[in-house]
């Protein structure tokens, strides 16, 4: 379902969509749309930010003991009653790195 929506451009800023319009091969209608999806999902990942960073900057202004505390009721809530295992931390450098570790797992049938 679409829905026609009038929207008022400067000229200037008309000519632009025509002109990228024109070299996209699409309708205005398209390339308007495909910036509006953009537009939203840059405005989504914003919120998700700074929702990130003010978590991590009040968690940072926590006492030590604080943080470990928090880490572990967090971790228990996460765990849900399921008993604990070894934690582990793995990095690497390039994503083939990671794909022959994963290779490797499947084949131990870790």
């Amino acid at each position: 379902m679409t829905t026609i929506l009038s929207v008022s451009l400067p000229d200037e800023l008309r000519d632009a969509l025509d002109a990228e319009a024109e070299r996209r091969k699409r309708s205005r209608s398209f390339v308007v749309a495909e910036a509006v999806r953009q537009y939203i999902a840059r405005q989504d990942r914003d919120v998700f930010r700074d929702a990130r960073d003010q978590t991590l900057r009040e968690n940072l202004a926590l006492s030590p003991a604080d943080r470990v505390r928090l880490s572990e009721e967090l971790w228990n809530e996460f765990a849900r009653g399921r008993p604990l295992t070894r934690p582990v931390a793995a990095s690497f450098d390039t994503f083939e790195q990671y794909e022959q570790w994963q290779r490797r797992k499947q084949e131990v049938g870790a």
